[in-house]
């Protein structure tokens, strides 16, 4: 039997102000998410007055070429996000 391992990477996702509609951010990363990655759960982390973050928790193959690289470069790049941070890295083994 062959073993399938994939990563869970919990990303923090910064929106550059409050205006930024979080649930339209969720759902634009969602879409520009490599092929092979899969957002499979979202929670919000307040930050500061009234500002939040967006804590996803993305699986992606275990031997993705530049590790957490490319996800971190795929959600930079979306308009409204400030910037991103890799909080956590877990080897999930099925």
């Amino acid at each position: 039997m062959r073993h399938v391992t994939d990563i869970m990477a919990v990303v923090k996702v910064f929106p550059e102000g409050d205006e930024v509609n979080l649930d339209k951010l969720t759902e634009e990363i969602r879409d520009k998410l490599p092929q092979g990655y899969r957002l499979v759960r979202t929670d919000k982390e307040p930050i500061a007055y009234g500002l939040n973050a967006l804590v996803l928790f993305i699986t992606l193959p275990e031997q993705t070429e530049g590790g957490t690289n490319p996800l971190e470069d795929t959600i930079g790049t979306i308009q409204g996000v400030s910037h991103v941070e890799v909080v956590n890295v877990t080897r999930l083994g099925f």
